[in-house]
C-alpha cells in the first residue's frame, strides 16, 4: 500500500477519479432536485437521473477505442474540459429542460470513453503485482467519496440552491484535467497507427476466450445484487421502520466495502486472485439469503454490508484480472465494454428487483435474487476452472518439453 501512495501517476489518478465520484454524485442529486422543483413531476425527474447513467453505455462501447488510438492521458485532459464546459452550462439559471437533459446526456456518453481510458491508464502505470492493490484503494476510496457526495449533496442543494452542486461538479472535473495534465506522464497510444481498433474484434476477443468470458459475465451479477440498493426504501416499510434507516442500509454495503477492501489490499496479492475468482463469484450472494428471515435493522445492515464488501471484492479481482489478460492495445476497449455491460446490469437489475417484489414481498425477493446470484455463477465459475486447468496443462507440457 506504501508503495501505492508513493507512486506519483497513482496518487494523481485517484485523486481525480475520487473527486469525479464526489462530485457526480453531487450532480446527481442537484439535477433530481432541479427537474423537480421547476416541473413538479416525479417521471421526468427519475428520466433526468436515469440520464446521468444509461448514455454510459453507448459511449462505452462506441467511443472506448478512441483510448487505444489516442494517447490516454491526453483522452483524459479533453473529457474532463469538455465535460466541466458541460456541466457548468447546466448551472446556467433559466436554461430549458430539453436543453439541460442533453447536456446530461452529453456528460454521461463521455464518461464511457473516460472510464476506459482511466482503467488502462493505471494498468500503463501499475504492473501487475500492484494493479490488484490500486484497484482495491481506488474501489475503497469510491466507495468513500459516493456516500459523502450524496450525504453532502443533498445539504447543498438545499441549502443553497441545485445550482451550487453542478458548479462545484464543472470545477473539479476542472480540477481532475489540471492535475492529469501536471502530474502523469505523456505515454503514446496503445494501438499502432493504421491498426484497426474495432470494438467488434475486442468482443470476438473475449468470447473466444474461456478466462476473459468468465470475466465478463461475472459483469452482469449486478442483475442480482443491486437488490438491496433498489428495494432499500421498500424494505424498510415493508418491515415497519422508520424511513431514516433507508439511508442506513442503503451506506452499510459502502462502509464494510471500505474496511474489507483495506484488509484485501494489505493481505491478498494478485498472485491469489486466480484462486479467489470462484470463491469471490458466490461470496455476495449468500448473505442475501438470510433476509427474508430478518426483521432487526441492525442485522439487515449487517447483511447488506457483508453482501455490498463482497461484491466490492469480486469488482476488483475482475476487473484487475480482466485488465491483465486483455493485450495492451485492446485494453481500453475491454475495460469499456465490461464497465458498459456493468452499469446495463445495475440499471436492468433495478427494475427486476422492483418486479420480482410486486409478486413475492421485497425481503424475499433480496433473498431469491441472492440465491440467483449464486446460481448464476456456476457458469463463469466452470469456465475460469476450465480455463486455469487448461494453462495449468500448458504449463506442465512446457515444463516436459
Amino acid at each position: 500500500m506504501r508503495t501505492l501512495l508513493r507512486n506519483r501517476e497513482f496518487r494523481a489518478i485517484a485523486v481525480t477519479e475520487l473527486l469525479s465520484v464526489l462530485g457526480d454524485q453531487l450532480a446527481r442529486v442537484a439535477l433530481a432536485l432541479l427537474v423537480f422543483g421547476r416541473t413538479g413531476s416525479a417521471g421526468l425527474s427519475g428520466l433526468t437521473y436515469a440520464l446521468t447513467y444509461l448514455p454510459t453505455v453507448v459511449g462505452g462501447i462506441l467511443l472506448s477505442s478512441v483510448a487505444d488510438r489516442r494517447p490516454r492521458r491526453e483522452v483524459l485532459v479533453v473529457i474532463d474540459a469538455i465535460r466541466a464546459v458541460v456541466v457548468l452550462a447546466m448551472a446556467v439559471p433559466g436554461a430549458p429542460l430539453p436543453l439541460l437533459c442533453a447536456l446530461v446526456a452529453t456528460s454521461a456518453l463521455l464518461s464511457g470513453p473516460y472510464q476506459a481510458a482511466r482503467l488502462a491508464l493505471l494498468r500503463d502505470i501499475l504492473p501487475q503485482e500492484q494493479y490488484g492493490a490500486g484497484m482495491a484503494l481506488r474501489q475503497s476510496l469510491n466507495q468513500g467519496a459516493t456516500l459523502a457526495g450524496f450525504a453532502s449533496g443533498g445539504f447543498l442543494a438545499t441549502a443553497f440552491a441545485p445550482t451550487t452542486c453542478l458548479i462545484i461538479d464543472g470545477i473539479t472535473f476542472a480540477v481532475s484535467a489540471i492535475i492529469v495534465l501536471l502530474f502523469v506522464r505523456h505515454r503514446p497510444a496503445a494501438a499502432a497507427a493504421g491498426e484497426r481498433t474495432a470494438v467488434s474484434s475486442t468482443f470476438r476477443l473475449v468470447w473466444h476466450s474461456p478466462a476473459l468470458r468468465a470475466i465478463f459475465l461475472m459483469t452482469f451479477s449486478a442483475l442480482f445484487l443491486i437488490a438491496p440498493e433498489a428495494l432499500a426504501v421498500a424494505l424498510a416499510a415493508e418491515v415497519g421502520l422508520s424511513p431514516r434507516w433507508v439511508g442506513l442500509f442503503m451506506a452499510s454495503a459502502g462502509l464494510f466495502a471500505v474496511v474489507v477492501l483495506w484488509l484485501f489490499a494489505t493481505y491478498v496479492t494478485a498472485a491469489q486472485y486466480p484462486k479467489a475468482f470462484p470463491v469471490a463469484c458466490i461470496a455476495p450472494g449468500l448473505p442475501l439469503l438470510a433476509v427474508v428471515t430478518l426483521d432487526n435493522p441492525y442485522l439487515i445492515m449487517l447483511v447488506f454490508g457483508l453482501s455490498g464488501a463482497a461484491w466490492a471484492v469480486l469488482i476488483v479481482i475482475s476487473v484487475s484480472t480482466f485488465a491483465e489478460l486483455l493485450t495492451a492495445d485492446q485494453r481500453a476497449r475491454g475495460m469499456g465494454i465490461a464497465a458498459s455491460t456493468n452499469l446495463t446490469a445495475h440499471g436492468l437489475g433495478a427494475a427486476l428487483a422492483g418486479l420480482i417484489a410486486d409478486v413475492t414481498g421485497v425481503a424475499a425477493a433480496i433473498s431469491l435474487l441472492g440465491l440467483a446470484s449464486i446460481l448464476f455463477a456456476v457458469l463463469p465459475i466452470v469456465l475460469w476452472s476450465r480455463a486455469q486447468s487448461a494453462s495449468a496443462r500448458s504449463c506442465s507440457g512446457l515444463s516436459v518439453a
